[in-house]
C-alpha cells in the first residue's frame, strides 16, 4: 500500500507535513543521482587472442565515452577472488597525467589489465623489463598498449625546449631523460602553425614510436608478437571526447 500525505487533516502541522515531504523528494533525488554499485566479475570470460583483448578495450572505452561504464570487477568480491592469483590480460602503458587512468578509460577493474605508466609513455629498462613480465610466462598478456593523449604535458615541455633549443633542449633534473627520449620525435615532426595541433600530432608520432621501439629493443616482446601470440597496439587518448583513436599513425 503506498502511504500518502494529507495536509488538510488534524494532526501534524501542514509546514512540518511539507517538509517531510520535502525531505523525502530531496533523499529521492539524492539516490537516483548516486552512482550504481561497481559490478562484480563478470560471467564473460576472459579475451585469449589480440584480437579478443583489444575488442574488449575498444567496447569499454566507448562505454567510458559515454557515460555507460558499467565498473567491472571492482566491489569486495572481486577483489578477494583475485587476491591469491591474477589472470590479467592485457598491458596499457600510459602516460603519469592524472586525466588518463586506464582501468577508468577502458572500464575495466581489479585483476583485468597491468598498468605501467610515465611522462609522455616514454621507456626504460625496468619498464621495458616490466612489460616482459606480462608478455611472458604465465601472464602471457594478448595485447600491449602504448597509451598516449591529447594535451600531453610532457610532450609540450618537450617541444618547447627543443624549440628553444634544437641541438641541445633542456629540462631541469631527470625531466631531461624524458626530453631526451621525445625530442627526436619533434624534430622529425612535421611544422605546424597551431601550437596545439603540433604537440598533438607529435603525441600520435611518439606512441607509435615508442611501439616500434619497444618491439625492437625487446627480443621476450617481438618473439611474442612474431609468434602472433601478443600485439603492440599505439593508441591516443582525446582528453575531451573521452575516446581512444586507435589509429594514431592515420592508417
Amino acid at each position: 500500500m503506498t502511504a500518502t500525505f494529507d495536509v488538510t487533516t488534524a494532526g501534524p502541522s501542514r509546514r512540518s507535513l511539507l517538509a517531510g515531504a520535502g525531505a523525502l523528494a530531496t533523499l529521492s533525488a539524492l539516490s537516483a543521482c548516486a552512482p550504481a554499485p561497481a559490478a562484480e566479475h563478470e560471467d564473460a570470460p576472459a579475451p585469449t587472442t589480440p584480437e579478443e583483448a583489444l575488442g574488449t578495450l575498444r567496447a569499454g572505452n566507448e562505454r567510458f565515452a559515454a557515460g555507460e561504464a558499467h565498473h567491472p570487477n571492482q566491489g569486495v568480491d572481486a577483489r578477494t577472488d583475485v587476491a591469491g592469483h591474477q589472470t590479467p590480460w592485457a598491458l596499457v602503458h600510459g602516460c603519469v597525467d592524472s586525466r588518463v587512468a586506464p582501468e577508468l578509460v577502458f572500464d575495466q577493474g581489479i585483476g583485468d589489465i597491468f598498468t605501467t605508466r610515465t611522462a609522455g609513455a616514454v621507456l626504460d629498462d625496468t619498464l621495458v623489463g616490466s612489460m616482459e613480465f606480462a608478455v611472458g610466462s604465465p601472464y602471457e598478456v594478448p595485447a600491449l598498449i602504448i597509451l598516449g593523449h591529447t594535451g600531453c604535458g610532457a610532450v609540450t615541455a618537450t617541444v618547447d625546449a627543443v624549440a628553444a633549443d634544437p641541438e641541445n633542449p633542456q629540462a631541469p633534473g631527470e625531466v631531461a631523460d624524458i626530453v631526451d627520449e621525445i625530442a627526436p620525435v619533434v624534430r622529425d615532426a612535421a611544422s605546424l602553425a597551431d601550437q596545439s595541433e603540433f604537440v598533438d600530432s607529435v603525441v600520435r608520432a611518439n606512441t607509435v614510436a615508442v611501439a616500434e621501439a619497444l618491439v625492437e629493443r625487446s627480443a621476450i616482446i617481438r618473439a611474442a608478437v612474431d609468434a602472433g601470440r601478443t600485439r603492440v597496439v599505439p593508441a591516443v587518448y582525446d582528453l575531451e571526447t573521452g575516446l581512444v583513436d586507435w589509429s594514431p599513425a592515420g592508417s
